[in-house]
């Protein structure tokens, strides 16, 4: 053997203990925590892989994960591997090179090039496996081919920040693209955070969660005093520093069911210039009376706990791991959720409902329920799609305070 031959046997050894590697994963994980918390600690506990190591072995998971339930039935995991590699990948790849040749002419195809050529193993109809409760309102096609792209980092620049965020990217020389005067985006893979003064001048913040404040555009208020503005469902805060930044003047109060949370959102908030507000732990999903709040409030997002679905893009392990009858859990926790927060609204006051969720039940559904039996009337409501754009798709739907 020549020594071109042994580098070529050593590069095919590598890349099939890769394979390998990708396979021993994906048999042992079964959905019980996110999939990149997983991966997260099994290279913890396996420090022999490299950074290089650990970012083929990942891509390898997550392009699996990526073609859902399209695959048929007969073909192993080593097989789905390089199916979703060849669907994903733009450039020949060693493991195609070395186990399916003859698709190596294809690469350069279009997506649905490469599905036809294929046709006999895979089909996108099957890819999203819970159609029957998606909304109508949702592409079907377009939304399952989204899933074959990994979705873009976008970024909110904050209000006069614009020109100190534009010279630091310029200085890096990294690619973007502007969306518009506030909004940036960015391959997924970049590390901004290097770069950036994230929550000081810029937050991340999917293209999509930002368009959520069009739905703040109904509100009045006076400038001679401040609005209240409630987060219920506060998380990690984005739609708080969200609603600081585009709606001038307001007494902020944000709330979790969990501690932890709120302690990491201080901290980011404090980073955002966002001192004065109120905070309290609360689990609104069980609490129909809420002392901390002592007065009504004019505005109230809540950006409810949901199935996610529309940004499993992300988080494609969801595709194959999600349970359907979560959905109408999802739905009765939300409807919840909604019911007591929405009695401490003032008077004409609004309330702002937000699912990251593509599923009927979650929104349309909910929206009849909310305007049916509380007292509260849509002003505006729809979804924020984002399939085409490699963004998260949201829904949205603004209620105010019915009058007595």
């Amino acid at each position: 053997m020549n020594n071109g031959e042994t580098i070529s046997t050593q590069k095919q050894d590598h890349f099939q203990r890769y394979l390998n590697y990708a396979i021993s994963i994906l048999e042992k994980y079964h959905g019980s925590e996110p999939f990149h918390l997983y991966l997260k600690k099994y290279f913890s506990e396996n420090k022999k892989h490299g950074s290089r190591d650990r970012k083929r072995i990942s891509s390898l998971c997550y392009d699996y994960f990526r073609i859902g339930k399209a695959v048929s039935t007969d073909c192993d995991i080593n097989e789905k591997i390089l199916i979703a590699s060849f669907l994903i990948g733009k450039d020949p790849s060693f493991l195609l090179k070395e186990y399916h040749e003859d698709w190596l002419q294809w690469i350069q195809l279009s997506l649905p090039g490469k599905i036809e050529k294929i046709a006999i193993f895979f089909s996108i109809e099957k890819l999203f496996p819970f159609r029957k409760e998606l909304s109508e309102e949702i592409d079907f096609s377009k939304f399952n081919k989204s899933f074959l792209i990994q979705p873009r980092l976008f970024i909110r620049i904050r209000p006069a920040k614009a020109l100190n965020v534009f010279k630091d990217l310029k200085s890096a020389d990294i690619f973007f693209e502007t969306i518009n005067e506030n909004c940036i985006a960015f391959n997924q893979n970049e590390k901004i955070t290097d770069i950036l003064k994230i929550d000081k001048e810029a937050v991340i913040q999917d293209y999509n969660s930002q368009r959520v404040a069009d739905f703040f555009l109904p509100l009045n208020y006076s400038e001679k005093r401040s609005l209240s503005v409630w987060d219920c469902c506060a998380a990690s805060g984005g739609k708080s520093i969200l609603a600081f930044d585009n709606l001038q003047k307001i007494l902020l109060t944000v709330s979790d069911k969990r501690k932890g949370i709120l302690d990491n959102l201080k901290l980011r908030l404090n980073k955002a210039g966002i001192k004065n507000y109120h905070s309290f732990v609360a689990d609104l999903s069980v609490l129909p009376i809420i002392e901390e709040v002592k007065d009504p409030q004019d505005f109230i997002i809540a950006d409810v706990p949901c199935s996610g679905s529309g940004t499993w893009s992300r988080t494609p392990e969801q595709l194959l791991v999600f349970s359907e009858n979560k959905i109408k859990e999802y739905a009765q926790l939300q409807k919840q959720i909604v019911k007591n927060a929405a009695k401490y609204l003032s008077e004409n006051g609004y309330l702002l409902y937000i699912t990251c969720s593509v599923f009927k039940k979650e929104n349309e559904e909910n929206v009849s329920y909310i305007q049916g039996n509380l007292n509260l009337e849509v002003v505006k409501s729809g979804y924020l799609k984002g399939y085409e754009m490699q963004a998260d798709t949201l829904f949205a739907a603004l209620f105010k305070k019915r009058s007595i």
